[in-house]
């Protein structure tokens, strides 16, 4: 069986009835509410399990990175973190705001369950470059992530600023509450970061 091209009919040729009426639909429109809302002052409870921001047990992670395998967007990268002077047996998924679609494929694939997510969803900038931060983050415990959504109840990413100190790699989160949670990007990827080298000494003359 053959299939005839399509033709495509040219636009000259297209018979258009002229209307006096449609122009003036769109008046309706005039009084009634908007569908929108103003973020953030505004906000819409969330549907029961609305697939919102995203939680990490760090306990919890084995960084298999199964999750930034099967991400669509490529939006999380697996990160070597230090805490408190001790590097974690394991990477953590930091996961890319700008990028992630929150399809949560990959709280599906997580294995041991340490990713999840959260019902909040409200994440808004003046789009100062410092800002610009808060959409890349290793994420939060759910434990404390879902305190601060129960303390506030607004819907709102749980942190208010990112600090990265470049000489460091120092990264402080400073919470809704007024506590801080910090801790060290000491490298990425699935293999270990390689101890600094140490200095050599120069070499006594005799």
């Amino acid at each position: 069986m053959m299939l005839m091209p399509a033709k495509v009919v040219g636009e000259d040729k297209v018979k258009k009835q002229p209307s006096f009426v449609k122009p003036w639909l769109g008046l309706k429109y005039l009084f009634k509410k908007p569908v929108t809302i103003k973020i953030p002052d505004e906000k819409i409870e969330p549907a029961p399990k609305y697939r919102g921001f995203h939680t990490l047990d760090w306990k919890k992670c084995i960084g298999c990175n199964f999750c930034g395998q099967i991400c669509p967007a490529r939006a999380i990268e697996m990160t070597w973190i230090e805490v408190n002077g001790k590097l974690e047996k394991r990477p953590h998924p930091k996961i890319d705001y700008g990028r992630c679609t929150f399809c949560q494929f990959c709280v599906d694939v997580c294995p041991t369950g340490a990713l999840g997510f959260i019902e909040s969803y409200i994440l808004t900038t003046t789009g100062k470059e410092e800002e610009l931060q808060l959409f890349d983050w290793v994420p939060l415990p759910p434990d404390k992530f879902k305190e601060l959504q129960d303390e506030y109840g607004d819907w709102r990413f749980p942190i208010e600023r990112i600090e990265f100190n470049k000489e460091t790699k120092e990264v402080t989160y400073y919470l809704r509450n007024g506590e801080t949670f910090k801790f060290k990007i000491v490298g990425y990827g699935l293999k270990p970061p390689k101890p600094p080298s140490k200095p050599q000494q120069e070499k006594k003359e005799g």
